[in-house]
């Protein structure tokens, strides 16, 4: 009876695992399909308010200094109660600032909202790779993240398609009631398809009690080869966001043509996301971590003495198989590495280094682009790319072996 008991009890268990791994790649596939149809639209809409162009750069300052004052809180809180009454409150907060795009009525109102946007996603992105990583079998961690940022990176690239669309056929305000919609139908989902999974069982009930003791400091010393990382590929990221039309444009490359090079950023990302973890089960997580900031290292090389298109489309073939593989794969080291009854710590610290990457490197390299010339605005994510690269050879232990 005991045995038929337990046997009912982990098939239950399991159960909920897989539904909610399935709802949470649903609730981040369709979260970014609706901020990727507003994100364009954010910046025109502040021009069309009449903002300035500072008041147009604290939109992504506001943006990125409360998503990255978030993560760690956000991840702490719900290693302690929970992960789904925190991640619904996210959805809320998101749903409030679509909805205030729409009704915005000054440039300070839509600062106002993109700084809560920010703020709900600083909670969103570690809650949901926790939840992620509770849920998934050790074994399958890469594999399914993996998965999970590929359903990131398909929405991203159906939001801005369609809301590129909607913006050039109907107006600009015609996207914003688009994310509202998204959000509540995402709330009603994850209602029903999360669980949270108790401390227990997300320890997988091998972690001695003197180890739920562990305090902070040991656990950052586990995985700061991996958040240096993070900090690397954020600020190489958002550095091919805000630069690389300007470089392409340098080059006399046509805005259709500077098109193409982002579609095949986005197209190296998605193929990488989905089989980098495939790879890593065959050849190893640190392995393939390194490869993807080797990549990116020979982008932003490429990048310093590119002179022609083709220099800039191997560049973004580079940067995006590079980014793909790293986004997946630090994810999943922090899962591998850190104490499971940290996870959520661990998560909003990742994300907190990578907010610090996307606010530093950015902004210093637009002074070296101004000092050294636009080819050198990457000068500073190959410094970081390449100590990455080191702590991670250094540092980072050999990979567990699975039966």
């Amino acid at each position: 009876m005991v045995n038929l008991l337990e046997s009912l009890y982990k098939a239950d268990s399991k159960s909920r695992s897989l539904r909610t791994i399935t709802f949470t790649g649903l609730l981040i596939f369709l979260m970014s399909i609706g901020e990727g149809a507003v994100t364009p639209a954010i910046p025109l809409q502040g021009d069309d308010l009449g903002a300035s162009y500072r008041q147009l750069g604290y939109l992504m300052t506001g943006y990125s200094v409360a998503y990255t004052l978030m993560t760690v809180t956000a991840g702490s809180f719900s290693d302690k109660l929970g992960r789904k009454s925190i991640l619904l409150f996210s959805i809320l907060l998101s749903i409030t600032a679509s909805v205030g795009y729409y009704y915005a009525a000054t440039p300070d109102a839509l600062l106002l909202f993109r700084t809560l946007e920010g703020a709900s996603r600083g909670i969103l992105w570690p809650l949901a790779e926790s939840l992620i990583a509770d849920n998934a079998a050790c074994e399958l961690r890469g594999k399914i993240m993996g998965h999970f940022t590929a359903a990131y990176g398909f929405g991203a690239v159906i939001g801005t398609l369609g809301g590129g669309f909607i913006m050039e056929h109907i107006s600009i305000t015609a996207v914003f009631p688009i994310y509202p919609v998204i959000g509540i139908i995402v709330l009603g989902t994850s209602l029903f398809g999360i669980s949270d999974k108790p401390l227990e069982e997300r320890m997988h009930h091998s972690i001695t009690g003197s180890m739920r003791m562990a305090i902070v400091g040991p656990e950052i010393k586990k995985i700061w080869p991996v958040c240096l990382s993070g900090f690397a590929y954020a600020g190489f990221l958002y550095s091919i966001w805000g630069l690389l039309s300007k470089i392409a444009d340098l080059i006399g490359a046509h805005p259709q043509q500077i098109g193409y090079l982002f579609a095949i950023f986005w197209g190296m990302r998605l193929v990488s996301f989905w089989v980098s973890g495939e790879y890593a089960i065959r050849l190893g997580l640190k392995n393939i971590l390194m490869a993807g900031i080797s990549l990116v290292i020979l982008s932003t090389v490429i990048f310093f003495a590119a002179t022609s298109y083709t220099h800039l489309l191997l560049a973004a073939a580079a940067g995006g198989i590079g980014t793909g593989i790293m986004f997946t794969m630090t994810i999943t080291l922090i899962a591998e590495l850190i104490n499971p009854a940290y996870i959520g710590f661990g998560m909003g610290f990742l994300e907190f280094c990578m907010g610090i990457g996307m606010i530093m490197q950015t902004t210093l390299s637009g002074i070296i682009g101004e000092a050294l010339g636009v080819n050198f605005t990457f000068l500073l994510v190959f410094i970081a790319a390449l100590a990455a690269l080191a702590a991670a050879y250094k540092y980072l232990p050999p990979d567990r072996q699975f039966d």
